[in-house]
Parts: C-alpha cells; structure tokens; sequence
C-alpha cells in the first residue's frame, strides 16, 4: 500500500526531509514561534506549493493566536532565555572548568561575578580544593562532565520500576511528588500503571500495570517569601518589582478523574515532604484602590488575582522561550511578607533561568495582552482559553473572570477603570 499521510510527535520537527508532503496539521500551537515554523516547514520540502493548519487548542496562547493571526505571521522568533549565573547551573559548570584547568579569579571575566561564592561553596563540599589563589578540583567523579544533565538543573534521579524488576524509565526526583505519588495513575509508551510505593529517598518508585478508567490529578499547596527584591519601577502607578523568592511546594493528595466526563470519583489524602528552592520571580501590587473597587463591584477579589496570574502565565511564553509548565505563579489579596495584595510569577526552576526577568522587562505589554485575551474570550465565566489552568493544585478556584477584566484595566488603563459603572452582579 501507500502511505498518504504520517502522524508524528515533534520529534518530525528537525533534521526529516519528507520531500513529497504537500501539507502539514499542527494540532496546537506549538510553543514557540520557532517551532510553528519547523513543522509547518516539514511541507512543501520540493517545488510545489504547500498548505499548513494550526489547531488552536483551548490555552490562552493559542486562542490568542487564533483572534490575532498577525501577531504569529509577523511576530520574530522569541528571545531564548539563559541565566549563566544561576548558582545551580554554574556549579557544574565550574567543577568540569576546573577538571580541565584550574581556576582563579580571573576567570570572572568568562563564568561572571559569582564565580567565587559558588567556588568557595564547591571547596567547603569537598569538590574543589583552594591552594595559591586558585581552585583545583578534586571531585570523585572520574569526569565531571558526565554527571551534568543538559536538560535540568537537578542532579537527582528516580528510577520507575515495574512489577517484574524491569527499569520502565528515570526520571527528575523533584518532579516525583507530582507525577509518581502513591496511587498516581503513569502512562509509560502507552501502557497505563499505578503508583504501589514510592521512596523518595532510595530514588525508586514501585508501579503496577493497571487498566483505569480514571486518571490523577495531583492537589498541592505553595508557600511564597520574598527574599530580596533586585530591582523596581512604577508602571503607570503600580508597583512592580524582580527578586529572589523562596518556594515551597508539598503535594498533599490526589484526584481521580473519570476519563469520559471529567467527573471526580474521589480524593485522596497523602503525607510527602515538602520541596523548597529559591528562585527569580516577578511581582506586582494590585493598588488599595482597585481592591476597593473590585469588592464595591461585588466582585470577588481573591479570584480575579488567581485569574490574572492564570492567564498571564499562559501568554508569558509569547514573549520568552518556555513552556507554561516552566512558569509558577502565586497571588494573593495580602502577602504574609508585604501586607498587600500582590500577584507572583517564578521561573520554576531552582536559580532561575531568565524567564521572569523577560517578564519583568515587557510586563506593560503582558497585561495588555493578557487583558485583550480574557476580556475578548466568548465564555461567560471563564475556561481553558482565558483563565483556566491544567497545573492549578486547587482546581481552578476561586476563579472571577470579570474581577480579572477590572484589574487588568485598571492596571494598564488607570483613568478608564476609574470611570467604570457598578457592577452587575
């Protein structure tokens, strides 16, 4: 027979030349204005003309592509992000410098100003060694290099492990709370198991094959604490700032959902410890006058917060390299370390690695973009496409999408916002 069409993962996006494709089908945006290219490029590889589709899925980046088409015909490629300086990053990075050659400070000049703290930490964990002003390495690994992960920042691995004995796969350890708690249902290359046991410390999980009619859903709590702002500006009165923050993340249980109807069969309760990293957020004050307004309105204020961190988060990666999955967010009517109400994005990875910074340097355009987004969304309430979000721990509540709408312009329209009539609720 003949083949008249493939169906692929973005695995066909770089390096295969199907010469003879005349279209491709993007079932959703695919993240990145770079890649959209890639695989609609997978077309029209000979002499012929081709025709692409995206699918806009229901996120608040693809629908916002799908009501402004000029902004992904016209817009560059995004800005990649990299911060060499964070600690977690430049650590490893050192010890393999330094297994080449020792270091001295001096080299400021190439692994930049932090070159030292962190050196001086690798010396106190037995790593480096500190003789005649430079630094010598003097690990136990054989090569340094094999040990760093070009994929994440983490070092620590978890081993899955099936009924028979056989590695099913590895993966991050930090992730494991999240995606192989106990009783957590885990797809491996089509095959569903179920979480039996889970050893955080001896790096294994324990997983059974299982047919489930159901999937889970993790439900977890964060804590956020500012620990020092790095840089300010007012933006049309409002506040806004880029910093260090710690983040502790617990997972305290699990839901199962049925796979047809999205019903809740149940919840469960679990006991893991808490994860805790510092990392680079961006934030900004909601003014005292804006909250007024918002419960004046009879709007509900903490769920207009949540729906504004939801969505801003979602359209961030229009404006640097990642994946929503990359971002966290916190918001709250008043923060425990500011007395206010305050809305957080964190990069979420330890050390941060730049995503919040870009954040910080377009956030005018963020929010409007963001109101544009939420305030032209069809629905009434809210939904995927707007404010809803696939990674919130407390299932997308309390959510207000048109508290949202008030915030944002008041943000980015003070004078407009101000004028607004009563509300309707």
């Amino acid at each position: 027979g003949e083949l008249i069409g493939v169906t692929a993962t973005n695995a066909l996006e770089l390096g295969i030349d199907v010469g003879d494709l005349d279209a491709t089908v993007l079932g959703g945006y695919p993240g990145s204005i770079a890649s959209t290219w890639q695989q609609a490029g997978r077309s029209g590889r000979g002499t012929g003309h081709a025709l692409s589709f995206l699918i806009g899925q229901d996120n608040p980046l693809d629908q916002y592509f799908m009501r402004h088409p000029e902004a992904l015909f016209g817009r560059p490629h995004e800005q990649a992000r990299c911060d060499p300086e964070n600690p977690y990053v430049l650590a490893d990075q050192l010890l393999c410098a330094a297994y080449e050659a020792p270091l001295s400070p001096e080299d400021e000049a190439f692994f930049g100003p932090r070159l030292g703290d962190v050196a001086w930490q690798l010396v106190e964990e037995g790593q480096l060694a500190a003789r005649g002003g430079r630094w010598f390495y003097v690990g136990g690994v054989r090569y340094p290099a094999e040990r760093v992960n070009i994929r994440s920042t983490s070092r620590e691995s978890l081993d899955l492990i099936d009924e028979q004995g056989r590695l099913l796969e590895t993966i991050e350890a930090v992730s494991a709370p999240y995606r192989v708690h106990p009783g957590a249902i885990y797809l491996h290359q089509g095959e569903s198991y179920r979480v039996v046991h889970l050893d955080l410390e001896g790096g294994v999980a324990r997983l059974a094959a299982v047919e489930a009619d159901y999937y889970t859903e993790p439900m977890d709590v964060t804590d956020l604490r500012i620990v020092r702002s790095i840089r300010h500006r007012t933006i049309a009165g409002t506040p806004a700032y880029l910093g260090l923050v710690r983040v502790t993340q617990q997972v305290i249980g699990y839901r199962k959902i049925a796979h047809y109807g999205q019903r809740v069969l149940g919840e469960c309760l679990l006991d893991l410890p808490a994860h805790t990293f510092e990392t680079v957020a961006l934030w900004f004050d909601i003014p005292q006058k804006v909250c007024q307004g918002v419960v004046e309105q009879g709007l509900d204020l903490p769920g207009g917060l949540h729906a504004v961190e939801h969505a801003a988060i979602g359209l961030l990666p229009l404006y640097a390299m990642c994946d929503r999955m990359d971002i966290g967010g916190l918001s709250t009517p008043n923060h425990v370390d500011t007395g206010r109400a305050q809305v957080f994005i964190y990069d979420a990875v330890p050390g941060g690695v730049g995503i919040a910074e870009r954040g910080f340097q377009v956030l005018e355009e963020l929010w409007e973009t963001t109101l544009e987004t939420v305030r032209t969304c069809p629905c009434e309430d809210g939904c995927p496409s707007c404010i809803h979000s696939p990674k919130c721990g407390s299932r997308n509540r309390p959510l207000d999408k048109e508290a949202a709408v008030y915030i944002l312009e008041a943000l980015t329209h003070p004078r407009r916002a101000s004028h607004r009539k009563g509300g309707n609720r």
